[in-house]
């Protein structure tokens, strides 16, 4: 595949992240399949780089409320650093996915986004907070623990990341080709 474009509409990558946002305040985490990730590269990888701060500011205020007010837990420092892999994973859609949309790099993006959040987020959790003791045997117990989070997130990224970049390819091609059959009939 080559460029990924969404035909005239720009509103796409928004609605995407709309959808997202609005299952967030709706589920609270269902076994950890909101593909938040998912939707950050389908954004950077159809958005100018200029837009992202507007998505990642959006969802950097929905995070503040559902600890907030949701939750009612304080906001702690580790929550800096999912919000920096905001910025980590639309930026890896626009480096890696916006101008050749294969596969491979759809399921590599997907991996390489889990992955690094999986590792950032959990050794940000044994820091921040004192659930673990802060020697290597508790940063690994608390990597332990969250493998069962993290299996699930894998799974819901590269399924919400296929959906997104197939059924754009396939609005892309098959639609917009029809439409031209069509047109020239």
């Amino acid at each position: 595949m080559k460029k990924l474009v969404i035909g005239r509409s720009i509103m796409v990558p928004y609605l995407v992240i709309l959808a997202i946002a609005v299952s967030r305040l709706v589920f609270t985490h269902p076994y950890n399949l909101i593909p938040i990730l998912s939707a950050l590269l389908f954004f950077g990888a159809c958005r100018p780089t200029r837009e992202f701060g507007i998505v990642v500011l959006g969802l950097i205020g929905l995070d503040i409320f559902i600890t907030t007010h949701q939750y009612g837990y304080r906001l702690a420092p580790d929550q800096a650093l999912t919000w920096m892999w905001y910025l980590v994973a639309v930026n890896l859609g626009a480096v890696a996915l916006s101008h050749k949309v294969t596969v491979r790099r759809i399921v590599g993006s997907s991996l390489l986004a889990s992955i690094s959040f999986f590792v950032v987020s959990n050794f940000g959790v044994w820091f921040a907070w004192n659930m673990y003791p802060k020697t290597l045997a508790g940063l690994a117990a608390c990597y332990v623990a969250a493998l069962p989070f993290f299996r699930n997130s894998v799974e819901s990224e590269l399924l919400w990341s296929t959906l997104l970049f197939g059924l754009a390819r396939y609005s892309q091609t098959v639609l917009v080709g029809t439409r031209l059959k069509r047109a020239c009939s």
